[in-house]
């Protein structure tokens, strides 16, 4: 049952339907971290999720939290350098930035790209387009249209 939970709320999220998803991962986690506990892969991955809508809904200093919260969880288990590490980064840094927070969100950046490029290499996709982005950030006129 929790599965077809979890489908219907990555469904709803698929579709921008976060309002009506963001319930259903606060549940979800919630569940899972009573079951597996906190730390457990599934109940921080609906914790994520439900970042993501927090985000999307406009309620970033909620969201902003709940990243962190996640990541100091995933840091704790010596995960630093995981892809989901990474791209909890990554949330939290746009998130900063989008906020207009940009002097954080640089420092996050960073220190994300600096990590990418020993674990994922200089030449990723993923790296290469936060590099692009800490460009744009140290040109005198900002980040420019993406």
């Amino acid at each position: 049952m929790l599965g077809l939970r979890r489908q219907r709320a990555a469904a709803l999220m698929a579709g921008e339907d976060f309002r009506r998803a963001l319930p259903e991962f606060d549940a979800l986690a919630a569940v899972y971290a009573r079951t597996a506990g906190p730390a457990g892969y599934d109940a921080l991955e609906c914790r994520r999720h439900a970042a993501h809508c927090r985000a999307n809904l406009g309620q970033a200093t909620a969201a902003l939290r709940e990243f962190q919260e996640v990541l100091e969880i995933v840091s704790d288990t010596g995960a630093d350098a995981s892809e989901t590490a990474l791209d909890l980064r990554r949330s939290i840094g746009l998130l900063l930035l989008s906020e207009g927070r940009r002097t954080e969100a640089e420092g996050v950046l960073d220190t994300l790209h600096e990590d990418m490029c020993v674990v994922l290499g200089e030449d990723h996709e993923e790296t290469l387009e936060i590099a692009d982005l800490l460009a744009r950030l140290r040109r005198p006129e900002g980040p420019g249209p993406s």
